[in-house]
C-alpha cells in the first residue's frame, strides 16, 4: 500500500474539519421559533390600493389599462424534427447508435487483468 503524502492527510483533515462544522452548525443555532398560525392582515394593503387607484386620472387609468391589440403568437410552427437542425440532430443521433453497435460487434477480446 503506497503512503499518503502530507498535503492528502492536510486536505482529509480540512474536510473533516469543514464537515463537522456544517453538522454542528445548526445544533448551535438553537431553537427555530415558533411558526406563525394565522395570516397577516391584508385589509389594510387592500385599502391603500382601492385608495391610490381612486386618485388617479382618467389619463393615468387608459395608461395603464392592458392592451388588447397585439394578435396572439402563431403556434403553427413545424416540427422540430422538420427543420435543418432537427434533422442534423437525429443523423448524429443515428451516426452515435450505429457507431455503437458497430463497436460492440467489432470490439476486441478483453483485457485480461489480474484485478478485474
Amino acid at each position: 500500500m503506497k503512503p499518503r503524502s502530507r498535503w492528502a492527510r492536510a486536505l482529509a483533515g480540512a474536510l473533516a474539519f469543514v464537515f463537522g462544522l456544517a453538522m454542528a452548525a445548526p445544533a448551535a443555532a438553537g431553537p427555530l421559533p415558533p411558526l406563525r398560525t394565522t395570516a397577516p392582515a391584508a385589509a389594510p394593503l387592500a385599502t391603500a390600493a382601492a385608495a391610490r387607484v381612486d386618485a388617479l386620472t382618467p389619463a393615468q387609468l387608459a395608461s395603464v389599462a392592458p392592451q388588447t391589440t397585439e394578435a396572439a403568437p402563431s403556434t403553427s410552427s413545424p416540427s422540430f424534427f422538420k427543420t435543418g437542425k432537427g434533422v442534423a440532430v437525429l443523423a448524429l443521433l443515428a451516426a452515435g447508435v450505429g457507431y455503437t453497435a458497430y463497436s460492440a460487434v467489432h470490439d476486441r477480446k478483453p483485457v485480461k487483468s489480474p484485478i478485474r
